[in-house]
């Protein structure tokens, strides 16, 4: 494990393929998650509507706290909303707090469809494991958990990199 905010040491020349194994299981998961369609109908949702959907499970939000906690741009995020309003997931209300702006929220059809789509993918799940011997299941759980651990940590680290202001901005304030 590396500290936080120091260089990762670099890859063991031995395991070199480690790389492209990783961009064949980011691939595999997308295959995956393409394949379970919502029971109700042919039309698949796209990840970042998933996670639209599983984040106004929560409450109602706000696009740009959408957007954030996506970590996509908000114009981005508001098409989606718009696709997820048209195909009645989510509705749109007046912030109660402030009228200026506008909240969306999980619809009962939407929060049927998160069910069915999460019930959907328990499925898939048992069927994966059900191909691993019993003793590999915890192991194969354990490592998962270990690279959502460490994707997400990488994620963050892009995020905050990204995050930091233009040297110009500095001289601005100063001014």
């Amino acid at each position: 494990m590396t500290r936080p905010g120091s260089a990762p040491p670099p890859l063991d020349p031995a395991h070199a393929d480690v790389e492209i194994k990783l961009e064949r299981m980011g691939e595999l998961v997308k295959r995956m998650l393409t394949s379970v369609r919502m029971p109700e109908d042919a039309s698949e949702l796209t990840p970042t509507q998933i996670a639209v959907l599983c984040i106004l499970e929560e409450g109602p939000q706000r696009v740009g706290v959408l957007a954030s906690a996506i970590g996509a741009a908000q114009n981005t995020i508001s098409e989606v909303v718009a696709r997820l309003q048209r195909t009645g997931l989510v509705g749109k209300d007046r912030d109660p707090v402030d009228q200026r702006a506008v909240l969306v929220a999980l619809t009962e059809r939407g929060l049927q469809a998160l069910h069915k789509r999460r019930a959907a993918m328990r499925s898939a799940h048992r069927t994966i494991l059900q191909a691993l011997a019993v003793e590999d299941r915890q192991r194969f759980v354990d490592a998962f958990e270990l690279l959502v651990e460490l994707t997400e940590r990488a994620r963050l680290s892009i995020a905050r990199t990204q995050a930091k202001p233009h040297p110009k901005a500095k001289e601005r304030r100063s001014r």
